[in-house]
Formats: C-alpha cells, sequence, structure tokens
C-alpha cells in the first residue's frame, strides 16, 4: 500500500484521540516508497483521421495525458534549399505549413522531443525530397550522392538547425532508426560514422547544451542484427550524448506468439545495456497491438487483445524504470483505422494502425488506465 505523506499526518492524528473515544483502526502504515517514474512521457501528434477534428483532439488528448510531445520528422528532407544556411523562408510551402502548424501548437507544459531521419523509409538511402509534398523523387544531383557526401552532411545539419530553431526542443534524435541503415548499407559503414560524426559536431557547436541522440531499432536480443547494432554503437559512441530506443516486439521481434508479452525475453528493452552501456536511454518511439493482426506479405499473424496491450504497457513502465530511462514516446494515440481506410491502405503502415491507447471507435483501452496511473506518479 502506497501512502502520502499528508495521509500519514492524518493517521498520526487520528491515532491520538483520547482512548475513551471509539475509532476505527487505522490501516497499516508501511515504508513502501511513493511510487515514481525516471521518464517523461508523451506521444506524436499522429491523427486519426484526415481531418481537422482529428487534428485538434489528437493534440488535446496529448496536452491532457502528457509531459511530453515527440515531434517525428520522416517526410524526407529540403535537400535542395537546406544547402545554405537560414533558409526556413525558401522551404517549399508543404513543408513550411507542416513545420508552423506543429510549432503553433507547442506549450510551455510539454518537454519537446524532435526526431529526424536522413534516410529513406526502407532505411536503404538517404532521405527522399521534401519541397511542394513529403517524400518526392530525389532531384539532381542528389539523386547521385550517398551519406557520406559532404553536400548531403552539410544540407542534412543545416536542416536539423533549422527545426531546432522552429521546435526548441530539449532531445534531438538526427537518426532515426540508424541501425537498421547500417544493416542494409554495410558497403557504406565508413561513410555512416563520417555523417554521424560532422552532424552531431557541428549541432553540438552551436547547442552545446541540447541532447543529441540517434535511435536503434530493437530486435530479439542476441540476433545477428542486435550484434551489428553493438558494432555501430562502438564506431559512433563520442558522437551521441543519449541512445534512443525503437521498439515493437509483437512485429520485430522473433520469439513464439508475440501478441502475449508474457513472452517477452526477460532482456527485450535491458539488452540495450549490452548493446550501448553505459549511456542515457530513450524511448524514441514504441506500441504494441490492441486487437489481433494479420499481414500475410509480411509473415504477420498475431493474436492480441487489449489486456494483453496492458500488460505490455505495464512491462514497459517497469523496465523503462529499472533502465532510468528518461522519456517514453507512445507513438499512436489512437487507432487511425479513418486514416488509412481514407488515405494509407497499405501493408507497412497496417503494422501500426491498431496501437492506440484508444480504439477506432475513439473508446479507451485498459492500457490508458495503466498510462494515466503512471502519469500521476512523480518524475524524479
Amino acid at each position: 500500500m502506497k501512502v502520502s505523506v499528508i495521509l500519514l499526518i492524518l493517521l498520526l492524528l487520528f491515532s491520538c484521540k483520547q482512548e475513551n473515544k471509539s475509532s476505527p483502526t487505522p490501516p497499516p502504515v508501511t515504508n513502501e516508497p511513493a511510487k515514481t517514474r525516471t521518464f517523461k512521457m508523451g506521444f506524436t501528434p499522429w491523427p486519426y483521421a484526415a481531418t481537422l477534428d482529428a487534428v485538434n483532439e489528437t493534440y488535446s488528448f496529448i496536452e491532457n495525458n502528457s509531459d511530453l510531445i515527440a515531434h517525428h520528422i520522416d517526410s524526407g528532407v529540403p535537400w535542395s534549399e537546406s544547402i545554405t544556411a537560414d533558409n526556413f523562408s525558401n522551404f517549399g510551402q508543404n513543408i513550411k505549413d507542416e513545420i508552423n502548424g506543429r510549432v503553433l501548437r507547442l506549450n510551455n507544459k510539454q518537454t519537446v522531443y524532435l526526431g529526424v531521419s536522413p534516410f529513406s523509409g526502407a532505411r536503404d538511402g538517404i532521405a527522399l525530397y521534401w519541397n511542394t509534398s513529403a517524400n518526392q523523387p530525389l532531384p539532381s544531383p542528389w539523386d547521385t550522392l550517398d551519406i557520406g557526401n559532404d553536400f548531403v552532411v552539410a544540407s542534412y545539419a543545416n536542416y536539423v538547425h533549422e527545426l531546432i530553431k522552429q521546435f526548441d526542443p530539449t532531445h534531438i534524435n538526427f537518426g532515426i532508426e540508424i541501425n537498421e541503415f547500417y544493416h542494409n548499407v554495410p558497403a557504406d559503414r565508413d561513410k555512416l560514422d563520417y555523417f554521424v560524426v560532422n552532424v552531431y559536431s557541428f549541432l553540438k557547436n552551436i547547442y552545446p547544451n541540447k541532447t543529441f541522440m540517434v535511435s536503434f531499432v530493437l530486435g530479439s536480443p542476441g540476433s545477428t542484427k542486435m550484434q551489428e547494432t553493438a558494432d555501430l554503437f562502438i564506431r559512433i559512441k563520442y558522437y551521441v550524448d543519449m541512445i534512443g530506443i525503437s521498439v515493437y516486439p509483437y512485429a520485430f521481434f522473433d520469439h513464439a506468439d508475440k501478441g502475449d508479452p508474457a513472452n517477452l525475453p526477460s532482456n527485450w528493452l535491458s539488452q540495450i545495456k549490452d548493446i550501448a552501456p553505459d549511456e542515457l536511454y530513450f524511448i524514441a518511439e514504441t506500441g504494441f497491438l490492441g486487437e489481433s493482426l494479420s499481414i500475410p506479405a509480411f509473415g504477420l499473424n498475431v493474436i492480441v487483445d487489449e489486456d494483453k496491450q496492458q500488460l505490455y504497457v505495464e512491462k514497459l513502465f517497469e523496465e523503462s524504470n529499472k533502465l532510468n530511462a528518461q522519456g517514453i514516446v507512445w507513438f499512436a494515440p489512437y487507432d487511425f483505422d479513418d486514416l488509412w481506410n481514407s488515405s494509407l491502405g497499405d501493408d507497412l503502415s497496417l503494422i501500426w494502425r491498431d496501437t492506440g491507447l484508444k480504439d477506432g471507435n475513439q473508446t479507451p483501452r485498459k492500457a490508458l488506465d495503466t498510462w494515466t496511473l503512471w502519469k500521476s506518479y512523480s518524475k524524479n
């Protein structure tokens, strides 16, 4: 039983009443400390539908249920416009509208985490172009350049610098899921090192008091990809302040019955201490299904219900506290059935469609109760 200081005082006063007055026996007092959390808690503003109402409701939900907001920017890079500094006014209208729309909704009650990707969606090349729309084909000469090219390094560093000026985040992930690129493009590993060293050095020189990280996708402990990730960390460890974690075990782990968190390996999260020892950690994105999922194209068939989603949230919080994690980002606040049906419709986004703490009808799931409980705990 957890007892607040105020309740302890009331119990002591109550126990000191005169003996000739009857009083109920107070509950036993324990020395167990009040529950605390090491991490801030938040979401991305990923909407459940492509409507203004859905966007507004999503931001309202985040404001009421978090102390952190995550702006995950993975829609391409304005390569041509970013090659020169002080260039936000030169960005295409689409990107300016997107960034301005997000910035206008910032508030001083929430820590801001900014995640930016220099990689393509498949994490096998540099990001596509962002100008009049997201993820446009790369124009010349960018379509011939690789991650280690000096123009790519300079343009991307300038781009992240511009985003930092707009969002003023405390935590910046400048390499979303970098170990996927390391795994997919082994021929460019030295070039990736060069990219990380130079982008970090440029940004850290400008913003010495901000925290810079890259994020690793976690998979089954001991797998070849996790061994590669440990190798990657050794190569770049002096050019990050923190390690971000991307973890969706129902999809990207290999153990049996992945829809039941009771089957998770004991070190499913703590493996990061072996991969990247003696670092600070930040759960840059995670989620777990609230209902079953079958995607034959990916060989994915996961049996889940909201009780199992709630169990994952409980395990996530307990393990993150043990890890002294600094933040947790649950990617999708709501299931985005409407958005998927109207705009997406692809197998890839289906992996995350039903991971909301509210379902497709905006009805709260049990996991939201667990989230709310932990949100009430003091951040230490």
